[in-house]
Parts: C-alpha cells; structure tokens; sequence
C-alpha cells in the first residue's frame, strides 16, 4: 500500500510530498502545535497514535512559516522554511538578526525569528549554520574553522541535544562523538587524541554513565577499565601504568566498594592490598614498601577499627604497635626508634589509662607517669639526656622536684 509520494534532497522537501491514509486518501497537512512529543516521537494530540504525515507552522498573521514531515512520529529529513510570500526563505546572516534578551528577532519584527542562519569568517570562509524554530535551536548545527576544516555538527530538538554530536581538531582529526537522546547523552561516547589515537569511551543510558568506561594513554597502552550501571560503580575496576603493567583494582557491588582492592607499585612488586564488605572497610589491611619490605597492617570490623594495627620501619624493625576494639583505643600502644624503645602507653575504652612512658633514642628515661581515664594520675616524672631528674610532680600536679641550672 502506498504511504507517501515525494523525496528530499539534502534533507530539504524536492517538490510535492503527499501522505495517503488505509483508504488511499490523502492525508492533509495539520499544525505542529496539534501534535504533542512524548518518548522521542511525534504523537496527534488526545489520540495517542505516533504521526504519518506532514506537519506545518504558521505566522502569527496566518501564512506558513514551515513544514516538516513525519513517519511513524520521527521527523524525516529538516524542516523547510518560507517567506510570507510563500518562497522559500534563504539563510540569513547570523549577526543581522537583533538579540532581545536570549530571544533572536529579525529586524522590524516582533515574532521571535524562525528558519536558517549562517554566519562567516572574515577571509569568507563558512563558519557556522544553523537554525531557529521561535529563536530556539532546532536542527542540524554546523561550524568550521577558519581554514575550512569542520570544527563541530551539533543536532537539536526544541533546543534540545538530540542526535548526532561531534567535534574535531584543526588538523582534520576527530575530537570527540556521541548522541544525545532529549538532552541527555545515550550510548557509546568516543573520544580522541589530536594523533587520532583513542582517548576515552564512554557509554550513557538517558544520561547516565552505563556499561563499560575505557581510558588509553596517548601511546595507546590501556589506562583504565571501569564499569557502571545505571550511574553506580559495579564489578572489577582496572587500572594500568602507561607501560601496560597493572597499576590498580577496584571492586564494587551494587554501587559500593566490595572485596578486595590492590595496589602495585611499577615494577610489579605489591604495594597495598585492601578489603571492603559492603561499602566498609573490613578484614586485614596490609601495606610495603617499594622494596617489598613490610610497612603497615591495619584490622577493621564492619567499618570500624578493632584489633592490631602494627608499623615497620623500611629496614624492618618495629616502628609502633596500636590496638583498637569496636573503634576504640585499647591495650598496650608502643612505639619504638629505629633500635630502641621510643613510647608505651596504655588505653582502656578510648581514653589514656595506666602508664606512660617516653625513651630517649640512647634508651634512656625521658618522661613518666600514669593516667586514669584520660587524665594524668599520681606522681609524673621527667628526665634529662643525662639521666638526671629535671622536674617532678605529685598526684595534685604540685612541683616535688626541680633542678636549676646554676
């Protein structure tokens, strides 16, 4: 059954196009305002049946401003635009329209402007076209550079992002590409260095990040590998040196950080490795130095610090002891030089309690005393590097002890 007559050239109207109903009747033209937009196609207002046919605009003084056609609710090919008189209106020059606020007029006219612009460089290359549907972008938007090379093609609905979208470098080479849906980007994103080596790609649903992510170095080695769903982080994240050796992974689940994430440092040698439940630190966390040296363990509990947490020195003596239960300090903390004893102090519930002693690096006593319950308790000793006493203080903080240089 014949649906249509008529064909375009360049995406314009070439000559008489007709649409026919089931019955082999012609179907007459209505006005765009009878038809609402919904899901991306073009449906007849209060039917609810996406529209065949072709659609026009009018002046406010009655004459066809332009048409446009439809199939299935997609417009086919761009919109046609016409003088009062009915010929077909040129592209007019960008800078001779007047800009009253964010509305385009042509002069000596109170409607806001309707149809094709175009704007040039001053050596008369083309340097943008474009048009306005009521002063708003509508359609395919093209602009070059200076010497002639496509710079951007942008595509809008009812001043919308909708369609195609693309960009390039002044050497020829693609910048970047993707499409919009209403606004919003949708589907696969690609991304370009100025050497055309691949940048990035991205993937979008309705705007949302979705599906893989994918990053590349500049010569070409693979810089990242992230996947989302519906805007959350999901499953392995991977990251790499630009020599190609793994640098890092991540994992998620449903949006939080999950399982186990590890670092290399970039000989390969392992740098940290960490775990995660449920959005929250958990399990033994453990961390070296680029030697392979160990450098620091930590515990966590749902979240929350419990149990021992131990520091190294880079030539693999002890460095400090901590011990924490339910995220609070507890038990015996030390600390230590590189070859002796620098601090002990003990913890109960969170708070300083019972004693604390401080070494100077010889080994010797620097300072003493106790806590209860966070506050200093009873007799406080302190020593000089000779080991002399310097000052001491009972439990009311009262001065027992000074000695004075003479």
């Amino acid at each position: 059954m014949k649906m249509r007559d008529g064909n375009f050239e360049l995406g314009a109207l070439d000559g008489q196009y007709t649409f026919y109903n089931k019955l082999g009747e012609i179907i007459e033209p209505i006005q765009e305002n009878q038809l609402i937009y919904k899901n991306g196609r073009k449906y007849i207002l209060d039917d609810g049946k996406s529209y065949w046919g072709m659609a026009h605009g009018l002046y406010q003084t009655g004459e066809k401003l332009f048409e446009v056609v439809y199939e299935d609710g997609l417009m086919v090919g761009e919109y046609h635009y016409y003088n009062k008189d009915g010929s077909t209106k040129s592209p007019i020059f960008l800078s001779l329209l007047v800009r009253r606020g964010d509305v385009f007029y042509q002069q000596d006219s109170p409607e806001p402007y309707t149809g094709p612009v175009f704007d040039l460089w001053e050596n008369g290359n083309k340097m943008l076209t474009g048009a306005f549907k009521n002063s708003i972008k509508d359609g395919r938007w093209v602009e070059w550079f200076g010497n002639g090379q496509p710079e951007k093609e942008r595509n809008y609905r009812f001043g919308l992002k909708h369609g195609y979208w693309a960009e390039w470098y002044e050497n020829g080479f693609l910048t970047l590409e993707g499409h919009f849906i209403d606004g919003k980007e949708h589907g696969t994103w690609n991304y370009w260095y100025n050497n055309s080596q691949k940048e990035k790609e991205l993937n979008f649903k309705n705007g949302w990040w979705h599906g893989k992510m994918k990053r590349w170095y500049k010569n070409g080695k693979k810089m990242e590998e992230l996947t989302y769903k519906d805007q959350a982080p999901v499953g392995l994240w991977q990251y790499w040196y630009d020599n190609g050796d793994l640098k890092e992974e991540k994992r998620y689940g449903a949006g939080q950080r999950n399982g186990v994430w590890t670092q290399w440092y970039p000989d390969g040698q392992m740098k940290q490795k960490t775990e995660y439940s449920d959005g929250n630190e958990d399990g033994t966390w453990t961390f070296w130095y680029e030697d392979g040296q160990l450098k620091e363990t930590r515990n966590y509990k749902q979240g929350k610090k419990d149990g021992p947490w131990s520091y190294w020195y880079e030539n693999g003596a002890k460095k400090e002891q901590r011990f924490y239960s339910d995220d609070l300090k507890t038990g015996v903390w030390k600390e230590w030089y590189e070859r002796q004893n620098r601090e002990l102090r003990h913890y109960k519930d969170g708070q300083l309690d019972g004693r604390r002693t401080k070494w100077y690096m010889d080994g010797k006593v620097k300072e003493e005393g106790h806590y209860k319950s966070g506050k200093e308790h009873g007799k406080w000793t302190y020593w000089r590097e000779d080991g002399t006493v310097e000052t001491s203080y009972d439990i009311h903080g009262n001065l027992l002890t000074k000695v004075v240089e003479e």
